[in-house]
C-alpha cells in the first residue's frame, strides 16, 4: 500500500510534466507563428471565414483588351499588340473624353515604354492634353541589396529598386500621373495584398489603385486616406468585392467601333488594361479558387476596397506567437484537471472565442493568424482524450490481471473482448455449482513448522487448486485460512457448470499425490484434504457495504457445499444427490448414505466420486 508520501511524490511529478508539457506548447506555438509555418492554411481560414461578396460603391468599368479586340482585322479586330500603333489610344481618348459626358479619370493598366509609330504617339498625346484626366502604369523591379545608412549601420535592404518601367519619350516629356502596376502573389500564388504607396531614394509613388483613388477623391472634394510613405513599404490584404467579371466590364474594340454608347463612361473611373490570356496578367484570386482574374480587375478591387476602408494589416507575429503560446499552454494545464466532458467544452468555448476575437479585429482593420492556435487547441484536447482513454486502459488492465486472480484467464479474455458484461449491485438468484477444499490436520501440523514454511506449504497447496479450477473456467470466491471456496457459473455464464465444478475437484485428488511427495521432500512433512461439491440455486452479488463490499455467492447451496467438505475424509470427493441426479452416467460413484449436515434438520444422501468419464470429443 502507497504511503502518503509516495501519493504526493507522484501527484508532484504528475504536476511537474504537465507544466513541462505546457510550456513546450507554449514554444511550438510561439514558433510556428513567428515563423509563419501555417500561413498558407491562414490566409485559406482568411479567404473562407471573412472574404465575401460586397456591393460595388464606386462607378468603375473596365475597357478590356480582350480576345474579340486581339483578333484579326478581318474578323472585326485590332490584330496583334505587339504591333499596335498608339492612335487606338488616341481614338479611345477622342471617343469616350468629349466635354458632355467625360470620364472621372482613365486608369492605363498598361506599360508605354518606347516609341511605336510618330503619328500615333502624337496622336496620343494630343488627346491625352486634351482630356489631362488620365492615370499611367509603370513597373517596378526590385533586389535585394546591402545599403550603409547615415550612420555608417549595414542592413539588408530587401525592396531595393532595380529598373522603373519608363514612358516612351513624348509621355515622359509630359510629367503625367503615375503609379506603379506591381501586383505580388503570396507563395501559395494567390494575390490577397498591396502596397498603397512605396519611397526610398530611389523612387516615391502610389499603386496604381491608391493613386486613382486619390484623384477621384480630390475631384469630389473627398478627405482621401494617407498612408504612411516612410520605413519598410506596408502590405496591407483586402476583400474582393466578387468574383472575376463583378466590373462592368466592355471590349475595347466595341468603344472603338461605337458599339458601345460614350455617355455610359460619363463621371466613371475607367480602367484600361488587357483582358486576354495572351498578355499573362492574370492571377489566382480568393475571389475564385477555380478562374483567375486579370490584372486590371485586381486594380479595381484594390482601388474599391480603399475607397470602402475593406483592407486590414497583419498582426504581429512575435506578439501574436507570445499571445497564442501562453493562451494555449495554459489552456492544456488548465484541462488536465478537467473531465473529458467539461475539457470539451472548454476547448470549443476558446475556439468560438478567437473566431470571435478574429472577426473583431478583422473588421477594425487586423488579421490574426488562428490555424497554429486551434490546432493546439485542438491538439490538446485530442491528447487529453487520449491520455484518459490510456489511463482507462491501463486500468482496465490493472482490474483484468486482479481478475486473473479469481477467474480462469481465457474467460475474463471473452468477457472483455465482449465488453457487454456489467457486475450488477446488489444480489441475485442464480443456479451454480459450489466447491470447498480443506486441509485435514492443518492445525496440528502448523504447531510443528516455522510461519514460513507453513506458508510455504499453503502456497503449493494453492496453486494446484488454482490451477484446478481455473483449468475448468471457474472462479476463486475467496480462501479461508487452509480451506478454498470455488464457484461455478457465476459471476459468468458457463456451461456444462456443475460437471466442471466436479471434475475440478477430481483434478486436485489426481494432483494430490503428486503434491505430496512434493512437499515431503521439501518440508518432510505432507498433507491431505476434502472435497466437497454441490450445485443449486445461492444468491450471488455483492454483500457488504457502500465502502467495504464482497463478490460472493450466499444460500443454503453454499452452506450444504461446505458441509459436504467438513464431511469429507482424506482424499474424499463428496457430492450431494443433486448433483448426482444432473451427472448421471458422466460419473461414477460410492454411496456414503444419508448423513446428518450441521444446520439441517434432515439428513441427505451423500456419494463419494471415484471415477469421471471423459467426454470423447
Amino acid at each position: 500500500m502507497k504511503s502518503i508520501k509516495d501519493i504526493l511524490n507522484i501527484k508532484k511529478i504528475s504536476l511537474v510534466r504537465r507544466i513541462l508539457i505546457s510550456v513546450a506548447i507554449l514554444v511550438f506555438v510561439f514558433l510556428f507563428e513567428y515563423l509563419g509555418l501555417f500561413r498558407t492554411i491562414d490566409n485559406y481560414i482568411f479567404d473562407i471565414a471573412y472574404m465575401q461578396h460586397k456591393q460595388i460603391d464606386l462607378p468603375i468599368t473596365i475597357i478590356g483588351i480582350d480576345e474579340p479586340t486581339l483578333s484579326n482585322l478581318e474578323e472585326g479586330g485590332l490584330g496583334d499588340y505587339e504591333q499596335w500603333d498608339r492612335s487606338y489610344y488616341a481614338k479611345l481618348l477622342e471617343i469616350i473624353c468629349t466635354d458632355e459626358y467625360a470620364p472621372a479619370e482613365i486608369v492605363f493598366d498598361i506599360l508605354f515604354s518606347g516609341p511605336k509609330t510618330p503619328e500615333g504617339d502624337a496622336a496620343f498625346i494630343e488627346q491625352i492634353q486634351k482630356y489631362g484626366k488620365c492615370i499611367f502604369g509603370e513597373r517596378l523591379e526590385f533586389d535585394e541589396q546591402i545599403i550603409t545608412e547615415e550612420n555608417g549601420v549595414k542592413r539588408l535592404d530587401t525592396a531595393h529598386i532595380t529598373t522603373v518601367g519608363k514612358l516612351f519619350p513624348e509621355l515622359e516629356a509630359l510629367n503625367p500621373k503615375r503609379a506603379f502596376t506591381n501586383n505580388n502573389s503570396a507563395y501559395d500564388k494567390f494575390i490577397r495584398t498591396f502596397i498603397p504607396c512605396f519611397k526610398n531614394p530611389e523612387y516615391s509613388g502610389d499603386c496604381l489603385a491608391y493613386a486613382a483613388y486619390k484623384y477621384y477623391c480630390e475631384q469630389n472634394g473627398i478627405e482621401y486616406t494617407k498612408f504612411s510613405e516612410d520605413g519598410i513599404p506596408v502590405q496591407l490584404r483586402f476583400s474582393y468585392a466578387g468574383p472575376p467579371g463583378e466590373f462592368e466590364t466592355v471590349s475595347f474594340v466595341d468603344v472603338l467601333n461605337g458599339e458601345v454608347d460614350p455617355r455610359a463612361f460619363k463621371d466613371k473611373i475607367v480602367f484600361v488594361g488587357g483582358t486576354s490570356t495572351g498578355f499573362q496578367d492574370d492571377f489566382f484570386t480568393p475571389a475564385d479558387y477555380r478562374h483567375t482574374m486579370y490584372g486590371v480587375e485586381i486594380h479595381a478591387n484594390i482601388l474599391e476596397a480603399i475607397y470602402d476602408g475593406d483592407y486590414q494589416t497583419d498582426a504581429n507575429s512575435i506578439s501574436m506567437g507570445i499571445v497564442y503560446g501562453i493562451v494555449t499552454g495554459l489552456i492544456f494545464f488548465i484541462i488536465c484537471f478537467l473531465s473529458l466532458p467539461v475539457s470539451a467544452i472548454l476547448s470549443l468555448i476558446m475556439l468560438v472565442a478567437n473566431i470571435v476575437l478574429g472577426r473583431t479585429l478583422y473588421e477594425n482593420g487586423i488579421v490574426i493568424d488562428q490555424f497554429s492556435y486551434m490546432l493546439a487547441i485542438i491538439l490538446s484536447y485530442i491528447g487529453m482524450v487520449v491520455h484518459h482513454y490510456l489511463k482507462e486502459r491501463a486500468a482496465k488492465k490493472k482490474v483484468s490481471d486482479a481478475f486473473k486472480m479469481y477467474v480462469a484467464p481465457e474467460i475474463v479474455k471473452e468477457v472483455a473482448g465482449q465488453g457487454d458484461f456489467v457486475l450488477n449491485l446488489g444480489g441475485r438468484n442464480k443456479d451454480i455449482a459450489v466447491l470447498f477444499i480443506d486441509i485435514r490436520g492443518f492445525t496440528s501440523m502448523s504447531e510443528n513448522l516455522s510461519p514460513e514454511e507453513v506458508v510455504n506449504i499453503l502456497n503449493e497447496y494453492f496453486a494446484v487448486v488454482t490451477e484446478a479450477v481455473f483449468k475448468n473456467k471457474g472462479t476463486i470466491d475467496k480462501f479461508i485460512g487452509d480451506a478454498c471456496m470455488a464457484v461455478f457459473n457465476s459471476p459468468f455464464d458457463l456451461d456444462d457448470y456443475v460437471f466442471r465444478a466436479v471434475h475440478t475437484g477430481w483434478d486436485i485428488l489426481q494432483s494430490g499425490q503428486k503434491l505430496q511427495n512434493t512437499l515431503m521432500e521439501k518440508y518432510g512433512r505432507t498433507i491431505n484434504f476434502g472435497i466437497g461439491v454441490n450445485c443449486g440455486e445461492a444468491v450471488i452479488g455483492n454483500i457488504g457495504c457502500e465502502f467495504r463490499m464482497d463478490y460472493t455467492a450466499i444460500g443454503d447451496t453454499v452452506n450444504t457445499s461446505s458441509r459436504l467438505e467438513s464431511n469429507a475424509k482424506a482424499g474424499q470427493l463428496l457430492i450431494s444427490e443433486e448433483v448426482l441426479r444432473r451427472l448421471e452416467g458422466r460419473i461414477t460413484v460410492e454411496e456414503i448414505g444419508a448423513i446428518p449436515l450441521k444446520g439441517k434438520s434432515k439428513h441427505i444422501m451423500v456419494y463419494n466420486v471415484i471415477g469421471i468419464k471423459e467426454e470423447e470429443e
